[in-house]
């Protein structure tokens, strides 16, 4: 793959204790984190996706796990942060050709992220999401809070939540996050008046069974 290394970032981690130094580096090649407050690198992060050999993952996760800083350097980007806490971690193995010992992967989240599976946490006022799409934030937030909708009403649905001021941009690498600040409740909302002022309109041809074409299966 050429210049794939423009793709990819580092994270580092560094303990010194009394006799010694601890500094372990592992490659990233995705990361979503909360904007930085004025004048401060300092933040927190909801996903990175890095890998490397066993000690490197290993410690990275120790470290991660004691919610301990790490820093992340993605091309211009120079972040130090924590996950907060009880983040999620999902582990994997890579076999790399020409290696004979496989490549450690692991992806962590943040325990806001990893709430965004439908049932997680039905009273959230805030829902991070990986991608900005209209497609992809409407099938989330369906799936998330169990809203009766349908794929065409996405672009009018993302627009009118970016109308209210509802969507946060957030510090994305190879990917492009958002936050979205609404509860369920204000959402349903937000879906009937569309619905009475028809700018959205569910079809009055329905098949056997009243189910709805092109109803976002839940």
């Amino acid at each position: 793959m050429e210049n794939a290394h423009l793709r990819l970032g580092k994270i580092t981690f560094v303990r010194q204790t009394r006799d010694t130094i601890t500094h372990i580096s592992a490659h990233l090649d995705r990361f979503i984190a909360e904007p930085v407050a004025n004048g401060t690198r300092e933040t927190s992060f909801h996903l990175v996706s890095v890998f490397g050999g066993d000690q490197e993952i290993g410690a990275m996760l120790a470290a991660v796990h004691e919610g301990l800083r790490v820093q992340i350097d993605a091309g211009t980007t120079m972040l130090l942060g924590t996950f907060g806490e009880k983040p999620v971690v999902y582990r994997a193995s890579l076999q790399i050709p020409g290696r004979k010992r496989p490549a450690r992967h692991a992806v962590i989240l943040s325990k806001m992220l990893a709430e965004t599976t439908f049932g997680a946490n039905n009273e959230a006022r805030r829902t991070v999401l990986f991608d900005h799409s209209p497609d992809f934030v409407l099938h989330r937030l369906a799936a998330r809070f169990g809203l009766p909708v349908l794929p065409e009403w996405a672009t009018w649905f993302v627009a009118e939540l970016r109308r209210r001021g509802l969507l946060e941009e957030l510090i994305g690498f190879n990917c492009a996050p958002i936050a979205v600040r609404a509860t369920k409740l204000r959402l349903l909302r937000i879906l009937g008046q569309g619905l009475r002022r028809k700018a959205i309109e569910i079809p009055t041809a329905q098949p056997s069974g009243n189910e709805i074409p092109g109803m976002l299966d839940l």
